[in-house]
């Protein structure tokens, strides 16, 4: 933290705050002016992925501000930045920050940034620590020691008294962690594993203090980072600028939990219409299979007429000889009345059944191509990101399934979709559908007719187009192996995976979008992983209209 408040000072130091927005429940985006340079800084109290940098990612933002985000924009759009500081090595920053309230006279203002796991926080107080508001409220309930909320004056949290390893050195200990600010256990082993390979304490602290590097290590299918080498993990390590290697490592971390955040609503409808589905195919089976059976309300008819003599208004039931297979039958009666009625009530039950045959066939028809319309909405939405799951919202209201929302200004309706795009190492572009939407303009519209075509067989899962004319082993493999891990499939082992030129492949008439039909095709067994992802570049966005 002590680099990065190096390198926001020299990048923000003296700022201006333009805009702000809230866009999760853990994380604030802010656009700052310096130096004729426009920065995002990003803020994170996620309880796993909490940080401050700038990021030259791109994030979405919500169309409309809550009420946190309009404070924070009342208070601090338009201020500039007149000082960051560390909490000693601490993880805590203290932005100092000056701007003008409703009067327009000057006020001084100060945002703490607490990076505390769980208790991350970001706090925004007056010049005399009067909160304002916090992105995480902590109300005398939760906490008695330590208040946290809009009037409470804000006081730093309970410090453990440990050396400055940048200014005094304790001759030996075997525990960094406890003893020196700053010092996390990864940093603790990796300097005690460099000393007892004879390396210097003062060569070590000065790679740490001047240090503008992140190194990327993977060791045992988990990312672990720093300023500087992890020497004691012994893997192969990447070195980025700072923010650029968190960007790297956080981008694909972090983001699911965003998106997920994002798009809770839509998710929670789309698993609710699937299991509404699978309960409405369970109860249609059944009485699918009580229709089937229904000679046996004729045969009970039959037997009744034939023992009308026997039957007294008032009988629950009546054992009757079956001389269809020559045994002993129970048959239940209405007691209310008699042989006669209760035998043509079985007749009606008979004659019922054997109508509703072909309206059930139809029904179950039906609804297993909903179960199938949204399984495949379910796992697309594992790798959608949001505009995905933006095209998603619009594709189930185009349809029907939800009611869209009046806008005032009538917009005609761009036909544009985000589409995901990467290049191999030879130069091969490969465009990835991640939704409905996308799979059937992608297919339909976009891809040329001497493209091939990737899809797992009889699972749900993205459309797949490489876009080359002659394609090599090691192309058909890197394709199979992208569509078999964007698809349902994407945990199992040798997944099937069909391939085809574009030109053989037709679109069912007055179907949902993203169905098509097969032809000619030849298929792969593939084991799904990311690794293909080392292998191959992410370009923009492709926006086609």
């Amino acid at each position: 933290m002590s680099r990065v408040l190096h390198q926001l000072k020299h990048q923000i130091n003296t700022g201006r705050i333009n805009k702000i927005y809230q866009i999760s429940q853990y994380e604030l985006l802010m656009t700052i002016r310096c130096h004729s340079q426009n920065h995002k800084l990003l803020i994170s109290i996620h309880p796993n992925y909490a940080r401050v940098q700038l990021t030259t990612l791109s994030y979405p933002t919500p169309q409309t501000p809550n009420a946190l985000t309009m404070l924070l924009r009342k208070h601090l759009e338009g201020a500039y930045i007149e000082n960051i500081e560390q909490v000693g090595l601490d993880r805590i920053y203290d932005f100092s920050i000056v701007g003008t309230n409703e009067f327009k006279d000057q006020v001084k203002l100060h945002m703490y940034i607490e990076i505390m796991g769980k208790n991350s926080n970001v706090i925004v107080t007056y010049e005399d620590n009067k909160i304002i508001d916090c992105l995480k409220r902590v109300s005398p309930a939760m906490s008695k020691k330590r208040i946290l909320q809009p009037g409470a004056i804000y006081s730093l949290p309970p410090m453990v008294n440990k050396i400055n390893p940048f200014t005094t050195h304790v001759e030996y200990t075997d525990n960094l962690t406890k003893t020196y600010q700053g010092f996390s256990p990864e940093l603790s082993r990796e300097v005690l594993y460099r000393i007892d390979h004879n390396e210097k304490w003062d060569d070590i602290i000065k790679q740490i203090k001047e240090s503008n590097s992140l190194y990327l290590h993977k060791y045992d299918d988990k990312e672990y980072f720093h300023i500087i080498p992890l020497t004691h993990l012994q893997c192969d390590y990447v070195e980025y600028p700072l923010f650029d290697g968190f960007d790297k490592h956080f981008d694909l971390i972090d983001q699911k939990d965003r998106i997920k955040q994002q798009t809770s609503d839509l998710n929670k409808y789309i698993h609710n219409e699937y299991q509404k589905n699978m309960t409405k195919l369970n109860k249609l089976e059944q009485t699918l299979f009580d229709s089937q059976n229904s000679d046996e309300y004729r045969i009970k008819g039959d037997l009744l007429f034939a023992n009308l003599h026997l039957i007294k208004k008032g009988q629950k039931e009546i054992t009757v000889d079956n001389y269809y297979d020559n045994t002993k039958i129970t048959i239940e009666l209405d007691e209310r009345y008699d042989g006669k009625t209760n035998a043509k009530k079985y007749y009606t039950k008979y004659q019922k059944a054997k109508n509703s045959l072909q309206h059930l066939n139809e029904q179950i028809k039906i609804t297993k191509e909903e179960i199938q319309y949204f399984d495949t909405l379910i796992s697309l939405m594992e790798n959608a990101s949001y505009y995905d799951a933006l095209e998603m919202k619009e594709e189930l209201e185009d349809l029907g399934y939800l009611k869209k929302k009046k806008s005032k200004q009538k917009t005609k309706k761009k036909n544009k979709f985000h589409i995901e795009t990467y290049l191999t190492k030879d130069n091969i572009t490969i465009y990835v559908g991640k939704n409905n939407l996308q799979n059937d303009y992608l297919t339909f519209k976009m891809a040329s007719r001497f493209d091939t075509w990737f899809h797992v067989k009889d699972m749900p899962g993205s459309h797949i187009v490489v876009h080359s004319e002659h394609l090599d082993e090691y192309t058909i493999r890197l394709a199979s192996r992208m569509a078999a891990y964007f698809s349902k499939g994407k945990h199992s082992s040798s997944v099937p995976v069909n391939y085809t030129l574009i030109k053989t492949l037709k679109k069912p008439h007055s179907s949902k979008p993203g169905k098509v039909i097969l032809d000619h095709y030849q298929t792969i067994y593939i084991d799904p992983d990311d690794t293909f992802f080392n292998e191959i570049s992410k370009i923009d966005y492709m926006e086609r209209s």
